[in-house]
Formats: structure tokens, sequence, C-alpha cells
């Protein structure tokens, strides 16, 4: 009777990490929903209370930013028990004390820089790197996710590992600082400087460097689609071992492509709060797709069939 606890998290780990994914990614365009608005001292300078107060009479601000912190609330419940629910069951294993680890801290570190925006005025590179955070948080949450669902996983083969995860890690840096440029230029109002597209023939009167910034963040994001191909291209030489690494690349290039349309609708949209959520959550989907191709990289494919339960596969299963 002592093990029957176990087969219930079985059941129920599943779930809970796609509820825990699709909750941080709420999370992160919540986050974007309060920046665009304005809606940042909705609380005035109060936490974790709200203008002193456990519930507040809203206006409009406090209620952006009283959801934000209510769903924040709840979606580190959800985070705080999918990892007691894979530490109870596979606490032996690297993979799972990296990735809980990076999940909890990550999700710390995120609620410790909101909390200082709240309470201190941030400077705009704080604020983007706010963001940046968020992402880490919802790609270590979604790998988590993937994890459990299909913790037997085959061995990457070593012919292939090197180059793979030279072209998967350098990848997804490029993603980081490309989302991390276009973080600063909407925390410095720098969109403003080019509200045309493709070109930038139009826009505020701003200081010259503004626009480079926002053209550079183009081209670099241009740059992401050819990296992307790439990629694929390098999976592709070892197709018959690894599917679902190139079913991961096909994936991100899908997803960059989502990604080019959601800049596009933000620019012509005239940064409306549609196109700034749309372009937000679409981001955090782009970062997860890279984030899960250097995943399979390191951990390995879902094994093509059950296998015998309690095996570790992937280069970070070696030390146990």
């Amino acid at each position: 009777m002592a093990t029957r606890p176990r087969p219930i998290l079985n059941q129920i780990i599943g779930p809970l990490g796609v509820a825990a994914a699709l909750g941080m990614l709420l999370v992160l365009i919540m986050g974007a929903t309060v920046t665009s608005t304005g809606s940042a001292q909705g609380c005035a300078r109060d936490w974790p209370l709200c203008r002193g107060q456990f519930i507040p009479q809203f206006t409009v601000s406090t209620l952006i930013e009283f959801s934000h912190r209510a769903v924040t609330a709840v979606e580190s419940l959800l985070i705080f028990a999918l990892a007691a629910a894979a530490l109870a069951l596979w606490r032996s294993r690297r993979t799972v004390i990296l990735l809980v680890t990076l999940m909890l801290t990550s999700l710390f570190v995120q609620a410790g820089m909101g909390a200082a925006a709240v309470k201190w005025p941030q400077q705009p590179v704080v604020l983007a790197l706010h963001f940046g955070i968020s992402l880490v948080a919802l790609a270590a949450t979604a790998l988590t996710a993937a994890y459990v669902r299909h913790p037997e996983r085959r061995r990457t083969p070593q012919s292939d590992s090197r180059g793979l995860a030279w072209a998967a890690w350098g990848a997804l840096a490029y993603i980081y600082l490309l989302v991390y440029s276009g973080a600063l230029i909407s925390h410095t109002g720098a969109a403003q400087a080019c509200t045309s597209w493709p070109g930038c023939t139009s826009g505020a009167p701003m200081a010259g460097y503004f626009r480079l910034l926002d053209l550079g963040h183009r081209l670099a994001a241009g740059g992401a689609i050819f990296i992307a191909l790439g990629l694929i291209l390098i999976a592709r030489r070892c197709r018959p071992e690894r599917p679902h690494l190139v079913r991961a690349a096909i994936w991100f290039l899908a997803t960059l492509g989502l990604q080019a349309v959601a800049g596009v609708v933000l620019v012509l949209s005239h940064f409306d709060l549609f196109g700034e959520l749309l372009h937000s959550g679409v981001t955090g989907v782009v970062f997860v797709a890279a984030s899960y191709v250097c995943f399979l990289v390191a951990v390995g494919d879902p094994a093509a069939s059950p296998g015998a339960v309690g095996s570790e596969s992937g280069v970070l299963e070696n030390a146990r």
C-alpha cells in the first residue's frame, strides 16, 4: 500500500505539466498586457498587497495588475506541484534535477524582478531582462512538461552530438539576444521610430540610434529564419536516427514564420494592444521551440517503444 501514490502521480503529472506550461504562457502574455497598457502602477507601489489591500477597489489599471498577480500566484502553485511530483517520481535522474532547479530558480527570479519593478522604478534594460527571464521560466516549465510525458528517451548518437549541439545552442542564444533586443525596443519606445513595414519610411522624430536599433532588430529577425533552415539541414543528415529532432527543427522554423507575421501585424496595427500581445505570445512559443531542439540534442528523443521502466538516457543522464 505504501507504493500506491506512485501510479496516481504517473496519471496526473502529464496533465499537470501541460497546465503549468500553458499557465506560464498566460503569465507571460498578462505581463505584456500590464506593460502595454501602462498598468504597472495599478497597485501603486504596494507588493504583495495592492493599494494596501488584499482585494482592492478596482480601476482598469488596478484590475489588470491585480489579475496578473493572481494568475501568477496560481501558476506558482502549479509549478511547485509539478516540481514535487517530478522529484517524487524521478529524483535520481540528473535531467529532472536540472529542469526542476531551472524552473524554480527562474520562477523566483521572475517574481523578484516583478516585485522590484513595482517597488522601485526600473531602467528599460532591466525591464527587458525581466521579459527574458520570463521566457526562461516558460521554457523550463515546458521542457519539464515534455520530459514527464515521455521520461524514457533514446541516447543521442555520439556521431552527431557535437555538431548538433553547437548548432542548436547557438540558435537558442541567437533567439534570446533577438528577443532581448525586441524587448529593449519596446521598453525604450524605440518602436515608434519605425511605424512602416518593410522599410522605415515613417515614424516619430527620434534619435537616429533608435531607428538603427529598430532596423537592426528586423534584420536579425530575418537572419533567424536562415539559422533555422541551417539547423534543419544539419538535423536531416541524421534523419534515420533522429526523426523527432528534424520535426522539432521544422516546428522551430514554422514558429519563426508565425513570429514574422506577428511582427508585421504589430507594426501595421501601430502597436495596438492586440498586436503587442500576439507578438509577445508568439515570442514565447518561438523560444520554447528553440529550447526543445536543444533539449532533444542533450537528452534524446522519446523512446520508440515503451522500453524498461526506470532506464536512463541522454548525455545529461551519465552522472546519477
